[in-house]
This record gives structure tokens, sequence and C-alpha cells, in this order.
């Protein structure tokens, strides 16, 4: 049953969101130009939004999460993720040894180490949810590359690159 009270709110409930609809609001999220650190990328790439998260015991420390969408060249996304070593730790490596899996009580997940020279990465795949490359930054913290759609080659690429291993000329100084 409907009584006549609420008949009439509805009109005006209307009116208010077609007024409102005239005004420009500035949109919520973050803007890419006011991302905490300048994080040079490999040619193509582009930062598409992130955020900066203080991390309460390490405040005094710097100690931040880091977190922001990349667009790769070819249009596929890429979240990465940075935590200092006073959140995270350090990263402790498994001795590479061939593929591995999740287990009897996973979900059909895989992983291997990948070792090549100094740079060492924790390379994940699961059916559902993609590929991840996880490493050590200079300074000991933690970064982790995440994509549903982007081959595994690539976000070691980046992974590579933004470490500081690809090559001597292209260090990422904002991540050491």
């Amino acid at each position: 049953m409907v009584k006549t009270g609420q008949i009439r709110v509805f009109p005006l409930v209307l009116l208010a969101v077609l007024f409102l609809s005239f005004f420009p609001f500035q949109a919520v999220g973050n803007d890419p130009l006011s991302f905490p650190i300048e994080l040079p990328l490999p040619e193509g790439w582009r930062l598409q939004d992130g955020f900066e998260n203080p991390l309460t015991r390490n405040v005094e420390k710097g100690g931040r999460w880091l977190s922001c969408t990349l667009r790769a060249p070819s249009g596929d996304p890429v979240l990465l993720q940075i935590l200092p070593q006073e959140a995270s730790g350090l990263l402790s490596f498994p001795p590479p040894s061939g593929i591995r899996t999740d287990g009897a009580l996973g979900m059909g997940a895989t992983y291997q180490v990948v070792s090549e020279d100094s740079f060492r990465a924790i390379v994940e795949t699961h059916p559902y949810l993609g590929g991840s490359v996880t490493t050590s930054l200079r300074d000991g913290g933690t970064l982790v590359l995440e994509s549903k759609t982007l081959p595994l080659a690539s976000l070691l690429e980046l992974s590579r690159f933004l470490a500081g291993s690809a090559t001597e000329t292209a260090p990422s100084p904002v991540l050491q």
C-alpha cells in the first residue's frame, strides 16, 4: 500500500537529482598528476591513478604504502604496489627450482623463482586472477606488479626496470 506522502517525495528527489547534474563536481579518486612520487616509466607506459596510504606504525620513518594502476602501451592495466621494508620486512625468496603449485588445497596457482644476475623475483600465475611478479627494491622494500591480461614476460621486464636492474642506465632512483 502506497501512502500519499511517499508519492510527493519522489518528484522532489527527481528534481534535485536533475538540478544537481548541472553543477560540475570534482571526481572522487586520485589524480595521476598528484601521485606522491615521480615514477619514471618505460616508453609508452602511463600512470592512470594511484594513492598513498601512510602506515601508522611507521609514519615518523616515512613508512607508506603506494599503489597505482599503470597502463601498458597495449592498454593492459597493471596494479603496482610498493611496500617499505619497515612494513613488509625483507622479501624472502625460496631457492630457485622449477615451477611449483599451490598444492592440493589451492586453486591451481603456480609460481617459480626467477634469478638472473642480481635480479630475483617470484612469478605467480593464477588461473582466475592472472599473473604477478614480486621483487625486492634496493632499499629493502617490496615491489608487486599484478595483471589479469599482460603476459608475465612483460611484467618481469617492467619489474626489472622499476627495481633498477634492467640496465645500468635505467634505474629508478625514486624506488631505491
